[in-house]
């Protein structure tokens, strides 16, 4: 199965769709794990080989700490959970799939990493890995211990083997999957991503239970590779025996549900509880099942009717607005932090947005509490690079505020007293054209005039390719949640999404100094200096941060969800 590869700017605005809402997560104590199950009996491979002798141990070996992800403690075990969803999965292969529904079945329900995200806005911890990787004294190698006993929901236990396996797989260019950049790190990945080998070099079996990972030079972000279900493993009996069918209608990984019944025709797949999850007394729900191709006016009808539990992709955001002002709608409203922001992008290569003045005059110069008010719910004022929910991260620059005078005072430093004309090209979809609208009734009051150009969303990117727009309408979803996400992909100098033509050689040193840097507080001080640097040159007209507003029948008790993940099924659970 092959699979055309997509930029990650499309990968990013498949991840936003039905963003909106604002969430302040509230802590929970830590469960005591409930009795962990009893081991299946050695099962036969497809071609009828017994699984390796090696002696499996009769419950998962505790990991310190707890899952993690957010709170999970307290659930009713049993029922069943049904998700609408406007489109069905594009993949349900951890190396392929991209889209909202996809992305559900590999982060939460098939298939898990060695790490995980932990909490609402943290970093990876340890998952399937006993405890965080080693990392060697020249930051280019790590040691990752698995945890023993872990089982593919076929019964054999997962070993590096298949990790490694798998992670050729997902270079392979027979598979040309969409996420082969995520492993370029580490040595000999660009090799079998050219096809001039299988084998990946730098990826190295130690035991049963042992990778060592060598990379090129030292880069933290391999972490989130590991959190992210592209590093999944798969067994390769299952990939061999159902050529056809694995990631279309077959598949099977280690997460805390299976796959039941998977039918395209139906456009239904059902997936039940996996007894022999490796965090012991999870998942809760017995079955989850997803129904797709349902207009978004449906969804929210049959979500007030109780056919459908949980929105996948949240409120559509043409209805936000009337769920949150009306009182019955809005108890099946639950707002949720993401990280990811909207913005205008201003071209720097030529005046007067070369000027770093004029600028930051623009960006002095709009009211974000306008867009924050209409949107209510959808978005948060936010001035700065960075979201303002990063986790470990002390801000050192001062967000932007709204104040004309001092945008003016900029304007005339720069040279222009009176103003000056600009074209504005913004999506014509909501919400881009609304906020387009406001900043051009605020830049007015400034001096500036703003002309208006509304093309399609689909259109919008081949033109910022060509470089010769001026000002356009932006937006950024974060699947890492570190600013390194932002920085390595919109702000280096050779950045792939940077379109304004920004640079600074200050911001690509440090950039290249904090991927070397595995403790996050000390990185994060590098990149608070970087923010600051960026803020200062405001190649952006920051203007909110996103915010989902997720859509839930109250009878789902401890719902949870990240942008970067999707929605926790392992730990809700059902209050009938």
């Amino acid at each position: 199965m092959t699979s055309r590869k997509i930029t990650r700017r499309e990968f990013l605005e498949w991840l936003g769709l039905g963003v909106g809402g604002w969430f302040l997560a509230r802590c929970a104590p830590v469960a005591t794990p409930g009795p962990p199950t009893a081991p299946p009996s050695p099962v036969p491979s497809p071609t009828g080989a017994v699984p390796s002798p090696t002696p499996v141990p009769p419950s998962p070996t505790p990991i310190p700490g707890r899952p993690p992800g957010p709170p999970f403690a307290g659930g009713k075990p049993g029922g069943r959970v049904v998700v609408g969803w406007t489109e069905g999965p594009n993949s349900i292969d951890p190396a392929l799939g991209y889209n909202l529904a996809a992305w559900d079945v590999l982060t939460e329900l098939v298939y898990a990493t060695l790490l995980a995200y932990d909490g609402q806005a943290g970093g990876p911890a340890p998952h399937m890995a006993e405890a965080m990787p080693e990392v060697s004294a020249d930051g280019r190698t790590l040691t990752v211990r698995l945890r023993q006993g872990i089982r593919f929901h076929n019964g054999r236990e997962v070993t590096a083997e298949d990790f490694k396996w798998s992670w050729e797989r997902a270079l392979s260019p027979e598979l040309a999957s969409w996420a082969q950049s995520y492993f370029e790190t580490i040595v000999g990945a660009k090799a079998v991503m050219e096809g001039k080998t299988k084998t990946l070099e730098g990826v190295e079996v130690v035991d049963r239970y042992t990778l060592r990972i060598h990379l090129v030079q030292p880069d933290f972000t391999i972490l989130n590779l590991l959190s992210l279900p592209m590093s999944a493993p798969i067994p390769r009996e299952e990939v061999e025996a159902h050529p056809e069918d694995f990631g279309r209608t077959y598949t099977v990984g280690t997460g805390p549900f299976k796959l039941a019944e998977y039918s395209e025709e139906r456009q239904r797949a059902v997936f039940v509880k996996n007894p022999d999850y490796f965090w012991p007394g999870l998942p809760y729900v017995d079955e989850v099942e997803f129904r797709w191709g349902i207009a978004e006016d449906t969804l929210l009808l049959q979500l007030q009717a109780g056919d459908l539990d949980i929105l996948g992709e949240g409120i559509p955001a043409t209805q936000v607005s009337r769920v949150l002002a009306d009182p019955k709608l809005r108890r099946l409203a639950q707002p949720v932090p993401v990280l990811a922001g909207r913005w205008i992008e201003m071209n720097t290569r030529h005046p007067p947005l070369s000027d770093r003045r004029v600028r930051q005059a623009l960006n002095w110069g709009v009211d974000r509490s306008k867009i924050e008010r209409i949107f209510a719910g959808q978005s948060r004022a936010w001035g700065a690079p960075f979201p303002p929910t990063l986790e470990n991260y002390d801000r050192i620059f001062q967000p932007y505020g709204y104040d004309p005078e001092r945008a003016k005072r900029l304007l005339a430093e720069a040279g222009y007293p009176n103003g000056f004309s600009i074209t504005l090209t913004a999506r014509s979809d909501s919400p881009f054209l609304q906020e387009a609208q406001i900043v051009q009734q605020d830049l007015a009051a400034i001096g500036i005039r703003v002309r208006l150009e509304q093309v399609d969303p689909s259109a919008l990117q081949d033109l910022v390719n060509k470089g010769e727009l001026q000002m356009w309408s932006g937006s950024w979803f974060m699947v890492q949640p570190s600013p390194a996400d932002m920085v390595n992909a919109l702000f280096v100098s050779d950045a792939s999404d940077n379109h304004t033509g920004y640079g600074n050689p200050e911001v690509d040193r440090l950039a290249r100094e904090a991927k070397q840097i595995f403790d996050e507080r000390e990185r994060n001080r590098v990149y608070a200096r970087i923010e600051q640097l960026i803020g200062e040159d405001a190649p952006f007209l920051w203007l909110v941060s996103f915010n989902f507003i997720a859509g839930r029948r109250e009878r789902i008790q401890n719902y949870h969800y990240r942008g970067e993940y999707g929605t926790y099924y392992d730990r809700l659970w059902v209050a009938d």
